[in-house]
């Protein structure tokens, strides 16, 4: 057998590829050095980059299920999320980055008649954040909060597009709920074992704060008691008989997190449901407040808003007085010149150090949208705010002639939005959002459904005999 003469340019090529890989082995072996020296006891961290590997695989693979498996675990993934961080990113940023490249596919593919719709409803608002980043006193986290913005808005793209069938959208309703077991059951256990879902006799469960627990559930209770009552056979037999049962259990822990504008929220709701639906409701509506009253944490709570309602040196503040108490130092101290234009996003955060006497050197948020955007973005900024959620209801009106009781549901999730909107800080509240823009989109979504279904059925020929 006869040897190949050796080919100088393949051994030049295969040096180069060995000098390459023996570069690449060595980089990567000293990023897992230095990573695991960053990461140090953080065990969540050391996993975000294979985590990441692993989503960047199923974004590949299959773009909805990735989107379908964030939906489902996105609730329970606030604790982990943040331990993932280095510095301000994490892999919550991308998730957020995968969720955004995925609503600008479904942007791209959907009718142009969808397009328009997600344009009209968040356009106007994300135009006027996007002025305010642009002025604003810490660019940094502007735009980091901007792209939590864009990627809500992909998921109410989203919502819109993926609602193709009936079936579809009882489908992505079904996955909405079903993302409440992850924090139904750590919930529980908290109350149970008092692990760390459960501070200060407020459940939070595994979101970060009590309140964005409380105005998940009320989003939760809604989507869910619709599906029940529904005529579509959503559930089996047995599901839908146990299921009343799992919605007393969210009623519970919605009275645990002690949040009184979603107990006033959820207490509006079922009101208007027994005037309009069913009478016998009215009776819970009576008996609910009275064994809740009769709940010593509960009660606490809302006798809280007797006292501390007087700014006076060493006195104890109520929550509801202190916001208040933010709101005017930031309203008097604002420039006239700048009621219009405002002082740019992130403005309010930004000077609370200065404005606000009970700071204490910590910057804080307004605790209320429309006073924090009035601050950062003026007027305009309030009124597109409002735009956004007066659009999505002119939306979502006339699907009452074929689905009053889900108009009448999404109709009302806006107004409570608007209703918390007065007293939290409701942009920063991401995974809440998600869930809530995504419910009104696909809403939206099945309102062009029958809406194209009814003009088919107009414009069908005659048959000729």
């Amino acid at each position: 057998m006869q040897l190949q003469k050796l080919n100088p340019k393949n051994m030049a090529f295969s040096a180069v590829v060995l000098v390459m890989w023996g570069l690449l082995i060595l980089i990567a072996g000293a990023f897992s050095s230095a990573f695991v020296d960053i990461a140090g006891n953080k065990y969540a961290l050391l996993l975000a980059v294979p985590a990441a590997i692993l989503l960047g695989i199923l974004f590949v693979v299959d773009k909805y299920l990735l989107l379908l498996l964030i939906l489902i675990f996105r609730s329970g993934l606030d604790a982990i999320l943040d331990n993932t961080k280095l510095g301000p990113f994490g892999l919550g940023a991308v998730l957020n980055a995968l969720v955004l490249i995925i609503g600008l596919f479904a942007m791209y593919r959907m009718e142009k008649s969808q397009r328009k719709l997600v344009v009209v409803v968040w356009l106007p608002f994300l135009i006027m954040y996007g002025i305010g980043v642009v002025k604003a006193p810490e660019i940094f986290l502007s735009v980091k909060l901007y792209l939590s913005l864009i990627s809500t808005a992909a998921v109410f793209a989203l919502g819109i597009y993926l609602v193709k069938t009936h079936q579809d959208f009882y489908k992505w309703m079904k996955v909405i709920v079903m993302s409440s077991l992850i924090p139904v059951g750590y919930g529980l256990l908290s109350i149970a074992l008092h692990l760390k879902g459960f501070n200060g006799n407020r459940l939070e469960s595994t979101f970060d704060h009590p309140n964005i627990l409380a105005f998940y559930l009320t989003l939760i209770i809604s989507v869910g008691f619709y599906l029940w009552k529904a005529d579509a056979q959503v559930f089996g037999p047995r599901v839908k008989k146990l299921f009343p049962f799992y919605l007393i259990v969210l009623i519970g822990m919605l009275l645990a997190t002690q949040t009184r504008s979603a107990w006033i929220g959820f207490g509006t709701g079922l009101v208007l449901y027994g005037l309009f639906f069913e009478r016998k409701y009215l009776f819970v509506v009576i008996t609910l407040p009275i064994i809740a009253f009769m709940i010593p944490e509960v009660r606490d709570r809302i006798l809280d808003l007797n006292s501390g309602n007087e700014v006076v040196a060493y006195a104890k503040l109520n929550s509801f007085a202190w916001r208040k108490y933010i709101w005017e130092s930031a309203i008097n101290w604002m420039e006239p010149a700048k009621y219009l234009t405002g002082y740019g996003s992130e403005g309010f955060m930004y000077y609370s150090v200065i404005f606000f006497p009970l700071s204490g050197g910590f910057k804080t948020g307004a605790h209320n949208v429309y006073v924090e955007l009035f601050f950062d973005l003026g007027i305009f900024g309030v009124l597109a705010y409002i735009t956004l959620f007066a659009a999505s209801a002119f939306k979502i009106f006339p699907l009452r002639k074929a689905k009053l009781l889900l108009s009448g549901i999404a109709i009302l999730q806006l107004l409570q939005y608007c209703l918390y909107s007065y007293s939290d800080n409701m942009l920063f509240y991401l995974s809440f959002n998600w869930y809530f823009w995504f419910f009104i989109g696909l809403v939206v979504g099945l309102n062009t459904l029958i809406k194209k279904e009814r003009d088919s059925e107009s414009i069908q020929p005659t048959p000729q005999f």
